[in-house]
């Protein structure tokens, strides 16, 4: 039996054909798979993702806002639309009201109430203020209430000063259009303003007057004039609902006038308030000595006295004027000579002079001399004793009592 031989080749062929189809068909289905845009299924209960559209805050600039207005009531309100405000801005408001001279825009004017807010960028874990709200007192007579951004007051609003301008809100340009709303700008009221000025004094233990100046219940600015003894006078212009002090020294104060806008209002002097402690005064210690050569007088004032002024006049010579201020001690000097006496006058005086006589020991050459005494009499004497106790006067009447008060000098 004669058997065919196989070859080989027709098996190959079709096994290679049977591979390069597979690798077709792997090759055509694999970039179906990567561009598939078919989205794969999200897990159970998960929701989208938010993607934010927009800034998460506004500057001052961009701000955007509406408002509400009412001038006769003094109220006003403004909402941020668009914010909240970036971290380290802030944009303040005011709603401001004054008296006026006329219920149509005039000048000049004086600010009578405020409110002043802010927005401003929240701190971290707070929500955001968007909305503020302003309310003042408008007075009972002719006004203007202002509501503008900033917090920069002008007061008084003259010719001449700083306006307003395009910070009022609501206004067609500038900062002020950034809100939305009527005019906030209001003029009106009925009547003229006036003030209602008040004095109030109080008397001090030293003598000195104190004036409180007063025009609270007012709604115009009101002009004091001040007039005291010994020539004192002062013009001083309070502010509506304003108080101002004015003091007068002893002197000033034993008489006192006080006039506003040409009436007067006050008039008085300073009396004794009731709770006054005296002062001790204390007594001065007073003497001469005489030497071979020189007449000394001695006077030592203690530290609760008063101050002490004398003249020290000699039958020749030059006189000599010293005062001794409290807790001092002072010496007047004169040459020895024959003849020589010293009249002492002032608020020490001598009732009869007082003579230098040579002492006998300056014979051998010593210094020689003696002391005398100088007691208080009359006025002076009766003036101290009565410190002891209860003295009449404080302050400057007791120093001008002291004045008064006599030292007789005796040998």
């Amino acid at each position: 039996m004669i058997r065919t031989r196989l070859s080989l080749r027709r098996p190959l062929v079709v096994a290679g054909t049977t591979l390069v189809g597979l690798a077709t068909v792997f090759a055509l289905s694999a970039p179906a798979v990567a561009t598939d845009p078919t989205p794969t299924a999200s897990p159970a209960g998960a929701g989208p993702t938010a993607t934010p559209t927009g800034p998460t805050c506004v500057s001052t600039a961009d701000a955007r806002y509406k408002h509400k207005f009412d001038g006769r009531a003094g109220t006003a309100s403004i909402e941020l639309l668009n914010g909240p405000l970036c971290a380290g801005q802030e944009q303040p408001l005011a709603l401001v009201s004054y008296v006026a001279p006329s219920a149509k825009f005039a000048m000049p004017q004086y600010l009578f109430d405020s409110s002043v807010k802010s927005f401003s960028a929240p701190k971290e874990g707070e929500l955001a203020v968007t909305r503020l709200e302003f309310a003042v007192t408008v007075p009972a007579c002719f006004t203007q209430v202002d509501f503008v951004f900033g917090d920069k007051l002008i007061d008084p609003l003259t010719d001449s000063s700083d306006r307003y301008g395009d910070r009022k809100v609501g206004s067609p340009k500038g900062i002020g259009s950034q809100s939305k709303g009527r005019q906030a700008w209001y003029n009106g009221g009925q009547e003229s303003c006036v003030a209602a000025p008040e004095v109030e004094a109080l008397s001090d233990c030293d003598g000195t007057v104190t004036l409180k100046l007063i025009n609270r219940k007012g709604n115009a600015a009101a002009t004091f004039v001040v007039t005291g003894s010994a020539g004192f006078s002062r013009t001083v212009s309070v502010p509506i609902k304003g108080i101002e002090e004015v003091e007068l020294d002893a002197q000033s104060a034993r008489e006192i006038t006080v006039t506003a806008d040409g009436k007067q209002v006050y008039q008085g002097k300073w009396t004794k308030p009731q709770d006054c402690q005296e002062p001790e005064v204390g007594q001065p210690d007073t003497g001469y000595a005489i030497t071979c050569t020189e007449l000394t007088f001695t006077i030592t004032n203690p530290e609760n006295g008063i101050s002490l002024t004398s003249t020290f006049t000699p039958s020749t010579g030059k006189a000599q004027t010293v005062t001794v201020e409290p807790g001092r001690t002072t010496k007047v000097t004169f040459p020895g000579s024959a003849g020589l006496t010293v009249t002492v006058t002032g608020d020490l005086a001598s009732e009869k002079p007082v003579a230098w006589e040579k002492p006998a020991n300056c014979a051998g050459g010593g210094a020689g001399g003696g002391d005398g005494d100088l007691p208080l009499t009359g006025a002076a004497a009766g003036g101290i004793a009565a410190a002891a106790g209860v003295l009449l006067v404080v302050g400057g009447v007791l120093y001008l009592m002291a004045r008064r008060r006599r030292v007789r000098f005796t040998a």
